[in-house]
């Protein structure tokens, strides 16, 4: 089956990064582009770490429009730069 809609590439995003931490609170997409064969998609992801603790990060994934798979995952703290102001 192949990922031809934004729609498929978001759920096989959000099926992934679920799988990579399980306590996921929120799931945020900024950007979703197509280059080529690829989806690109920015976005935020919090989850729980602790009973209260809360952490947020901010991500790049890339999903494969032929194989329906994600061929790249990174992720950062998000900046703050304004806040810190």
């Amino acid at each position: 089956m192949e990922v031809s809609s934004p729609a498929q590439a978001e759920a096989r995003a959000r099926e992934f990064i679920k799988q990579k931490h399980p306590k996921v609170k929120r799931i945020f997409f900024r950007t979703m582009y197509r280059e080529g064969n690829t989806w690109v998609l920015h976005g935020e992801v919090e989850f729980k770490r602790a009973y209260f603790f809360v952490v947020a990060r901010s991500f790049k994934l890339q999903v494969n429009t032929d194989r329906e798979e994600v061929i790249s995952y990174d992720e950062a703290h998000p900046s703050r730069s304004k806040e810190a102001k």
